[in-house]
């Protein structure tokens, strides 16, 4: 759901998803990322969100002002900080089955640990393995074979 702070940085990350993914899921997403960059003062968090649906403009303005409000409220952050809260986006690396699952229907490139890589559609995921349509066939890749997935874009 995160990445994973440095040095110090761990209570005020742990604050952050904290406070973070109540908002998030009454809005009907996830948090998937927490970044914390820069130092006191001048620091940028940002926030990485998704649903099954997507996410669009209005629900990002939303949740961010939504976010930003129960940081200040809570003084969460020390200091000036710069909120940004995003989704995924189309090049992000799938990793899990959720993120897999979540582009059910989409062309997906899976590069394999030690074996050849594979282009199929998505056909269903879950925690152990995802289900790719690939030349007219079915065919099940075990989530511990992939390295990761990437959303074939259009152009």
């Amino acid at each position: 759901m995160s990445t994973e702070p440095r040095g110090g940085e761990s209570a005020l990350h742990e604050a952050i998803v904290g406070l973070a993914a109540p908002i998030v899921r009454a809005a009907g997403a996830d948090v998937e990322e927490v970044e914390l960059r820069g130092q006191r003062g001048s620091r940028l968090v940002r926030i990485v969100v998704d649903r099954d649906d997507g996410i669009d403009v209005d629900l990002i303005t939303a949740l961010s002002r939504d976010l930003g409000d129960a940081l200040d409220a809570e003084d969460v952050v020390d200091g000036r900080y710069t909120l940004e809260v995003s989704s995924p986006g189309a090049t992000r690396p799938l990793r899990t089955g959720r993120d897999f699952d979540r582009n059910r229907g989409r062309p997906v490139r899976v590069s394999r640990l030690g074996l050849p890589e594979l282009t199929g559609t998505v056909i269903t995921a879950d925690d152990r393995a995802v289900t790719l349509e690939v030349d007219g066939e079915q065919l099940a890749v075990p989530l511990d074979e992939v390295d990761h997935g990437r959303v074939v874009l259009p152009w």
